[in-house]
């Protein structure tokens, strides 16, 4: 995790939840995207890179499932932060916890690839270095996952 992760109060909705009476695995793709979204916004909320941001697409979602997340009224908790900064894209790195305490249950473990993309040319676009300073300010070690291949950091 980053030195400064960022923390993002995800409800859960009892859509969420399935016949065993857990929330659906399918369902983590939404609070990932819920957290991405709000914590994207923020970080670039205050910056001239905010006029700037390039459009976005989701090239790559990869989820280790830790344990069973039952419903619950209160939210979850998504920590994010960047382990990776490329030419045109980057990566988020994502923990779904029970709450922000140090030794919080640890539900899931996640990374996406963000592809910036030019809508018009349909072709990935460089980050800007405005882009690059934001995303910065989060950097962070990349996620522990279960089946990461052999010489990937």
């Amino acid at each position: 995790m980053p030195t400064r992760p960022y923390y993002v109060d995800v409800p859960l909705r009892w859509s969420d939840m399935d016949a065993l009476r857990h929330i659906n695995n399918v369902q983590f793709l939404r609070l990932l995207e819920e957290a991405r979204v709000h914590g994207l916004r923020e970080w670039f909320e205050s910056t001239a890179a905010d006029r700037h941001r390039p459009p976005l697409l989701i090239a790559r979602a990869e989820i280790d499932y830790v344990r069973q997340l039952h419903y619950r009224e209160e939210p979850i908790v998504i920590a994010m932060w960047v382990p990776n900064i490329s030419g045109a894209s980057f990566d988020l790195a994502y923990e779904v916890l029970s709450s922000r305490q140090p030794d919080a249950e640890v539900y899931a473990v996640a990374e996406t690839t963000q592809v910036a993309f030019d809508m018009e040319t349909q072709r990935p676009m460089r980050l800007s270095e405005a882009d690059r300073e934001v995303l910065g300010r989060y950097a962070g070690k990349p996620p522990h996952m279960k089946r990461r291949p052999k010489g990937h950091l």
